[in-house]
């Protein structure tokens, strides 16, 4: 019997919703980003609202919004997290600081904790959706129906190759392992830079 026939007459316990949003500004000096991220249940109702700057890839401002948490002690713990100014924004830096200026979470919340990492964890992909839409021309672009737009298997193909040429995404999963690299597919968007390569004239700026 599968997984899902097991459960489809019984009540489901608790449902937990997490999401993520970004807004990007290139054109600001700084180039910035703001990103929110939410947790939902029927105990949290929580937002961390956090402004990047693109440049330099860091952590200039952060808020947190307790609607709704389960104990009247919990907004108690946003104080905590006045740290995150000037952080670095990626993984190992926010495990880090937390770690450092947290210890053991005694004084933090484990929910905005779950917070910042959901937005870091998304941020690279975002970022790289965000990026391709502006570089990849219309007429390759699998998202845009450009009037002289190639045949979609064509622009699916060629967009699957310039994400592998990355060497970030390269052997990053299934998808994007050099088994499905083509010499030919990528031909079209050979010449066209890379997300990293966007990413690091982006700090250079």
């Amino acid at each position: 019997m599968s997984i899902r026939k097991k459960i489809q007459n019984t009540p489901v316990g608790l449902e937990r919703n997490m999401s993520v949003s970004f807004w990007w500004l290139f054109d600001q000096i700084p180039p910035r980003a703001f990103i929110e991220s939410k947790i939902y249940d029927r105990y949290h109702d929580i937002s961390l609202l956090l402004e990047i700057d693109l440049a330099k890839q860091v952590v200039i401002g952060c808020e947190i919004e307790e609607r709704r948490t389960p104990f009247g002690t919990c907004p108690g713990a946003i104080q905590s997290y006045h740290f995150l100014t000037g952080k670095k924004f990626n993984r190992p830096a926010l495990e880090i600081a937390v770690r450092e200026n947290i210890p053991a979470s005694k004084n933090g919340c484990i929910r905005i904790d779950q917070l910042l990492y959901y937005a870091v964890d998304n941020f690279v992909s975002a970022l790289g959706y965000e990026l391709k839409s502006r570089q990849i021309p219309d007429k390759w672009n699998e998202e845009r129906h450009a009037p002289d737009a190639e045949p979609f298997d064509k622009r699916s193909a060629a967009v699957h190759q310039w994400w592998i040429r990355d060497r970030v995404m390269k052997n990053s999963c299934f998808t994007m392992s050099k088994q499905f690299q083509n010499e030919e597919a990528k031909i079209p968007l050979q010449k066209e830079p890379t997300i990293t390569t966007m990413l690091l004239a982006m700090r250079k700026s």
